[in-house]
């Protein structure tokens, strides 16, 4: 069993509970999310964890002001958790302005399905 930080453990309260928030005040933006991450996740093998909000931002989604801005790493825990992606390892991220030294690069497990199911 993987035992985190105390530091690690707040920031992933903190991750759930602005999922929470995102549900209860913005569900439109939850579901728009997931289908948008879904199709996402069934074109390519591997994604880095950053690129989810330039892909919403491309299909016409952005973050509702209420919500914070953590909402998209929020969104990246919720797909591993429903199974949709699986940590591989850190690489350097895209963008120049993400506060980040590394990004984590995700597997898509739909990606995989698909192929399974003959779609791909």
């Amino acid at each position: 069993m993987q035992e985190y930080s105390d530091r690690m453990t707040n920031a992933l309260a903190l991750a759930d509970k602005c999922w929470e928030k995102a549900n209860r005040v913005a569900p439109e933006f939850v579901e728009e999310y997931l289908r948008i991450a879904e199709k996402a996740l069934r074109e390519v093998p591997t994604i880095r964890g950053e690129e989810f909000k330039k892909i919403c931002a491309q299909n016409g989604l952005g973050r509702p002001p209420q919500l914070h801005p953590n909402v998209w790493v929020s969104g990246v825990r919720v797909l591993k958790n429903l199974g949709w992606i699986r940590a591989l390892y850190p690489v350097p991220p895209i963008d120049p302005h993400n506060h980040m030294p590394s990004v984590t690069l995700w597997r898509s497990n739909v990606y995989w399905d698909t192929l399974k199911e003959g779609h791909g």
